[in-house]
C-alpha cells in the first residue's frame, strides 16, 4: 500500500503574521501576533495572549487562518 504525502497547510509560517485566525465555529479570535517552532501566538482584542499549536491550523486562505478548535476550547492556550 503506498501512502500519498500532503502537502502542509502553510508551506511559509512567516506568511501568516499580522493575519485574522478564526476558529472552526466562525469566531474571530484576533490576529498572529508572532510564531515559533511549534506555535502560533494570538493577540485577542479582548487583552488576551494564546498560544495555539501550528498542528491546529486547518486552512489558510491567504488573509485568514482557519483553526481545528471552538472558541470554548481555547482557554488551555492562554498565555499567563
Amino acid at each position: 500500500m503506498q501512502t500519498k504525502l500532503s502537502e502542509p497547510v502553510v508551506l511559509n509560517w512567516g506568511s501568516v503574521i499580522h493575519k485574522e485566525a478564526r476558529t472552526n465555529d466562525g469566531k474571530s479570535l484576533g490576529y498572529i501576533a508572532a510564531d515559533d517552532e511549534e506555535c502560533l501566538y494570538v493577540l485577542s482584542p479582548r487583552f488576551k495572549e494564546y498560544r495555539i499549536p501550528k498542528s491546529s491550523v486547518m486552512e489558510f486562505d491567504g488573509s485568514t487562518v482557519l483553526l481545528d478548535r471552538q472558541v470554548g476550547s481555547l482557554g488551555r492556550y492562554t498565555v499567563h
